[in-house]
């Protein structure tokens, strides 16, 4: 599912669309997989989950698939890490 050569410390991937679910699933930003990681913050990840690197949003009012006490909405992502269901990838 993920690009070859992905390098799981750097996230040296191409960018990938995180989507939310709506019908049809939206497109709220654009980041790098950390595909090697298990936890983000000091929390783990679930295994239908993968880090994500956010570098460009797109919806910054979208709430974040996998929301925390500290950020709800993707605006606040940008230029850090949220995990995100595989599916929500694309």
């Amino acid at each position: 599912m993920y690009p070859s050569g992905n390098d799981p410390d750097t996230g040296d991937s191409e960018k990938w669309g995180l989507y939310i679910k709506e019908n049809p699933p939206r497109l709220v930003a654009l980041g790098r997989l950390y595909e090697g990681s298990t936890t983000i913050h000091d929390i783990h990840l679930r295994n239908d989950q993968v880090k994500v690197g956010v570098e460009e949003v797109r919806d910054a009012d979208a709430p974040i698939p996998v929301p925390t006490q500290e950020v709800q909405l993707v605006g606040h992502t940008l230029n850090t890490f949220v995990a995100c269901p595989t599916h929500l990838l694309n």
